[in-house]
């Protein structure tokens, strides 16, 4: 009876000791994460069993052991190995290039989405093991959208399809790439001479945004009538000063390209849907030109200054300085014009026609201007309604914590180049819709070389990012890691990644001219 008794006991001691290792277990594994920070001291017994894998740590930095790493990364968790997930999403083309940071906010989860959409796999937006070990792969496949695909970035391509008329109507951008969106990808492809993929890569995306791209609507083989009815309406707003031929020239899409930059498009030069109803609308911008400024308009305008005999050849640089504005000032005045130091409309027709009246003598020194800069400044702020440093910091900061969106330009939600361009054109510096690596081309703003010659108020543009500087060399700019507008410090991680900025006003500068315009 008693060696019963202890067979009983035996078994249920046995049993026992099986639940409470099913019990440490399943306690272990709970919500498939693995945080041991304040367990350290319990004896787990030795058993053969396939734990749910973890994150693989073996591509980002090494973590302190109290911290595991989670089973996988989903909104909301704030992790070390989230640094390195985005570095990767950066270099892969599903985030915006930016300083990564730890947190898994709304943009790695939709990168994560688009990743997840280009490999098969569900579009959950969470990085289990098996995604992570995907994205860090050495065969990761890069950015790619293609036919039958869907999201918010499609929406963000067809509307750039949209703007270069591939896509006719607007109800094509619908966020879905459908046979449409494929034909049309195709014929940009075809006309810029690159592969007819009908998929849109990096290469094919930053091309779109490009100043050169040729888009598909009134162009060179549009019909001459509906290219003579717009090159007539650019000349009355002041743009285009050629003859009205119906002929898509070079000159006339040059003057397409500047009312672009004015009328806040994109400088393409071609007129698409887009284009064709800003000029359409009561809303379009007279041509003007004026001191600050450079492009190629200025110096066109700078070399009949210098046919007329009112400006030294050695200043026809493009940049519109002192000099240039006291030359357009003389020959208002000569020419009967309201005299302003400003290239309007008028100005530029007076100037390219025959009764256009000589200069007896160039501008050589300050005792021949005939109003002073400082009129200049004041008729440009007052008509042209153009701010300074100041404005452009108190807009950028007003928009702090505003939501972080790739492909957004405002006025709620962006991602860093809409954000850069939404305040731009706030305080009236009038620019068009360029894309990080699109801005680097640009010749709108005079550039800054060096890293440390950055001030308050220049633009900075580092690999596949741009911000605004502000005081104490921090920075304003739309975070895709932080999911928002932020204000941070320009630390190392800027500096080494620095290109080139932008001077964007030139209110610490005096102006005066030596070998410039």
């Amino acid at each position: 009876m008693v060696m019963k008794m202890n067979k009983i006991a035996n078994k249920i001691l046995i049993i026992s000791y099986i639940l409470s290792i099913v019990i440490i277990i399943t306690s272990c594994t709970d919500n498939n994460n693995f945080y041991y920070e304040k367990k350290q001291n319990i004896n787990v017994p030795i058993i053969n069993i396939k734990l749910t894998q973890v994150l693989d740590s073996s591509n980002v930095e090494k973590f302190d052991q109290k911290s595991l790493i989670p089973s996988s990364l989903t909104y909301g968790v704030d992790h070390r190995i989230v640094v390195g997930l985005q570095q990767r999403l950066m270099q892969l083309g599903f985030m915006e290039e930016d300083k990564a940071s730890t947190y898994y906010g709304e943009a790695t989860e939709n990168a994560i989405r688009k990743f997840q959409r280009q490999v098969g796999l569900k579009e959950d937006g969470i990085c289990s093991a098996k995604v992570y070990d995907l994205i860090m792969s050495k065969d990761a496949p890069t950015y790619t959208i293609k036919r039958g695909n869907k999201g918010d970035d499609i929406a963000v391509v067809q509307q750039r399809l949209y703007e270069l008329s591939y896509l006719l109507d607007e109800t094509d951008v619908n966020g879905y790439f459908g046979e449409k969106t494929e034909s049309a990808v195709r014929a940009l492809q075809r006309n810029n001479s690159i592969e007819d993929s009908g998929y849109i890569d990096l290469k094919t995306f930053n091309l779109m945004y490009n100043d050169d791209i040729v888009g598909y609507s009134i162009n060179r083989e549009s019909q001459s009538y509906i290219i003579k009815l717009y090159q007539e309406k650019l000349k009355s707003l002041g743009y285009y000063y050629g003859e009205c031929s119906g002929k898509y020239t070079e000159d006339f899409r040059e003057a397409v390209r500047a009312y672009q930059e004015m009328n806040t498009q994109q400088a393409d030069g071609y007129i698409g849907p887009s284009t064709k109803f800003s000029i359409d609308s009561v809303y379009a911008k007279p041509f003007s030109l004026y001191l600050g400024m450079k492009n190629k308009r200025i110096k066109q305008i700078q070399e009949r200054l210098v046919a007329l005999n009112y400006l030294d050849i050695n200043l026809a640089t493009g940049y519109y300085g002192e000099y240039t504005a006291q030359a357009v000032a003389v020959f208002q005045k000569l020419n009967k014009l309201p005299l302003t130091g400003i290239v309007d409309g008028d100005t530029v027709s007076a100037m390219f026609s025959e009764t256009a009246i000589l200069s007896k003598d160039i501008i050589h020194s300050p005792r021949q201007f005939v109003m002073k800069t400082s009129e200049i400044r004041e008729k440009i702020k007052t008509e042209k309604n153009v701010g300074n440093v100041e404005d452009l910091v108190k807009v950028a900061m007003l928009k702090l914590g505003s939501k972080y969106v790739w492909g957004m330009k405002g006025p709620k939600t962006f991602d860093c180049s809409g954000f850069v361009y939404w305040c731009l054109n706030q305080v009236g510096v009038k620019v068009s819709y360029m894309t990080t690596y699109n801005w680097q081309f640009t010749t709108q703003f005079e550039k800054v070389e060096k890293f440390d010659d950055l001030e308050v108020g220049d633009l900075i543009l580092i690999s596949g990012h741009i911000g605004i500087v502000t005081e104490n060399m921090t920075v304003v700019d739309a975070s895709s890691s932080n999911g928002k507008v932020v204000h941070r410090d320009l630390d190392e991680w800027w500096r080494e990644r620095f290109i080139m900025g932008f001077k964007i006003f030139d209110d610490n500068k005096d102006n005066t001219e030596t070998n410039v315009g």
